[in-house]
């Protein structure tokens, strides 16, 4: 009698959409800058993040984790408690699966991990890791070319990534709604 309980329990639970479980739980990390600038200059001091680099960085990464939110594929965690330690750890994109750790202690299914790879002035690859962090590997990633060094370079970019390349047909609905094609 409790068996047959269980295992109605069981398969009822399996039967729920995933809407009624819950969306998975994602962290967003900060960019990360890969200057291969200063990485190839040989007898030059690296000089750090350039303020305007450091700045657009932050930009991208809040504006990833608005995308992400809006996509409807997870829930975006606060990350403002293990700020400290991710400062500490950073490069997040180096730490050698610290970040599948960290994301754990905010309650997260899914890690992002982006860089971008800074070639010259006016050449970057902005690039987008999904890590699931039980199993510590990368399930998706994409990636895109900027050439030019604005704000809304930098942010098209990871548009282009979020809508085109991670999770197009969530944004592609979105697109038809207002009339604009791809």
């Amino acid at each position: 009698m409790i068996t047959s309980r269980i295992a109605t329990i069981a398969l009822g639970l399996l039967l729920l959409p995933a809407a009624a479980v819950g969306k998975q739980k994602a962290v967003i990390f900060p960019f990360d800058l890969i200057d291969q600038q200063q990485q190839f200059e040989i007898g030059i001091m690296p000089m750090g993040i350039d303020p305007e680099d450091k700045r657009r960085l932050e930009l991208i990464t809040n504006e990833l984790a608005k995308l992400i939110e809006e996509s409807g594929e997870y829930d975006v965690v606060d990350s403002s408690p293990i700020a400290e330690k991710i400062e500490e750890k950073s490069p997040i994109h180096q730490c050698n699966g610290c970040e599948d750790q960290l994301a754990k202690d905010v309650g997260a299914d899914v890690a992002f991990v982006s860089t971008v790879r800074k070639a010259s002035d006016v050449l970057f690859t902005v690039s987008v890791y999904i890590r699931d962090v039980n199993s510590e590997r990368v399930f998706k990633q994409a990636s895109s070319e900027i050439y030019g060094n604005t704000d809304a370079m930098w942010l098209r970019s990871v548009n282009y990534i979020v809508k085109r390349r991670l999770f197009p047909e969530d944004f592609k609905g979105a697109k038809a709604a207002k009339g604009e094609t791809q």
